[in-house]
């Protein structure tokens, strides 16, 4: 093989290295920021709701977290790494709780369900509650709603 072949080899080689290498920065780093999102779900009085769930919805992701016993949440899940940059709606669906009612002889029926937020909350179309995910901005989201009206 002459000087010249092998010259060319080399410089081919090199060149298939470095296209290589860019493409794979390339999409490495081309991943869409993701970012976690904490918060509570409290009463306008400052006490946790403790039932349901926190749902965020987008035109391109959604997602759903539980609110705990002291009204945490957190984003969407322990796996995840977080949610994509963007602007949620965001709602509460699971409020409402089914109480047990004892009768006379003591057995327990099911009571009529109680929601435990205003009814304006439950739906992405009627709670106007808003996220906004974005470099550098908060990723802490607390939430105060209204209790129910008495029926």
């Amino acid at each position: 093989m002459s000087a010249l072949t092998q010259n060319k080899n080399m410089i081919n080689l090199k060149f298939t290295f470095y296209c290589t290498l860019s493409l794979l920065l390339f999409f490495i780093g081309c991943g869409e920021p993701l970012h976690k999102v904490t918060g509570t779900v409290k009463y306008d009085d400052g006490s946790p709701v403790t039932l349901g769930n926190v749902s965020f919805d987008s035109d391109k992701f959604s997602f759903s977290s539980t609110i705990d016993a002291n009204g945490y949440f957190s984003s969407p899940g322990q796996k995840s790494k977080g949610i994509p940059e963007g602007t949620y709606r965001v709602y509460l669906t699971g409020t409402t709780k089914v109480p047990n009612i004892p009768d006379a002889r003591g057995t327990f029926t099911q009571g009529t369900p109680e929601p435990t937020v205003a009814e304006k909350y439950c739906s992405a179309a009627t709670a106007s509650l808003t996220f906004e995910a974005k470099p550098g901005g908060t990723k802490t989201f607390d939430i105060v709603v209204e209790r129910p009206k008495k029926r």
